[in-house]
C-alpha cells in the first residue's frame, strides 16, 4: 500500500501582515479566516484586514502651499499703496523703508531727521508719492503689488 504525502509544513502555511507593528506572521490556513494576535505586539488582528497583503504603505507628505506672488512670479508680495501712504505719512520715521524692506535705509532716516530737525523728513515724503507712482522696487528688487 502507497502512503499519500501529507503536505508539507511549507505548503499549509499563509504569510499575513500586523496592521499596527508591521511584521510578518505565518499562520495556518484554517486560522486566517478567524481573528488572530500578532506574536509581536500582541494585537488583535480582524480577519479582513490581514488576509494576504503587506500593511499600507505611509502616503506622501502633502506638497507644500505655491504662492501667487513672491520672486517666482516676479511681483512683491508689499502693496504699492501701503509703501506710499506710510512714505506720504510716516516718511521722516522711515516706516515705508521698513515696511519695503530696507532696515538700514529705514534708521538713516529717523537719524537724519533727528540731527537736521526735521528737515531730511521731506526725503521720506518724497519717496512715498514715488511709491504712488510705481516707482519704487522692494529689498528683492521686485516691482510692488497694485
Amino acid at each position: 500500500m502507497s502512503e499519500s504525502p501529507e503536505p508539507s509544513v511549507e505548503q499549509a502555511v499563509v504569510t499575513i501582515y500586523c496592521t499596527q507593528c508591521g511584521q510578518a506572521m505565518r499562520v495556518a490556513p484554517e486560522h486566517v479566516s478567524s481573528t488572530v494576535a500578532c506574536p509581536h505586539c500582541q494585537t488583535p488582528l480582524a480577519p479582513w484586514r490581514v488576509v494576504g497583503a503587506p500593511p499600507p504603505q505611509p502616503a506622501a507628505p502633502p506638497p507644500p502651499p505655491v504662492y501667487a506672488y513672491g520672486p517666482t512670479y516676479g511681483v512683491s508680495s508689499r502693496h504699492r499703496v501701503v509703501a506710499g501712504v506710510l512714505g506720504i505719512l510716516l516718511g521722516p520715521l522711515g516706516a515705508h523703508r521698513f515696511y519695503l524692506g530696507y532696515i538700514g535705509i529705514g534708521i538713516l532716516q529717523i537719524v537724519l531727521t533727528f540731527m537736521t530737525g526735521g528737515i531730511a523728513g521731506l526725503w521720506g515724503f518724497i519717496e512715498g508719492i514715488l511709491c504712488l507712482a510705481g516707482q519704487m522696487r522692494d529689498v528683492d528688487d521686485l516691482p510692488l503689488r497694485e
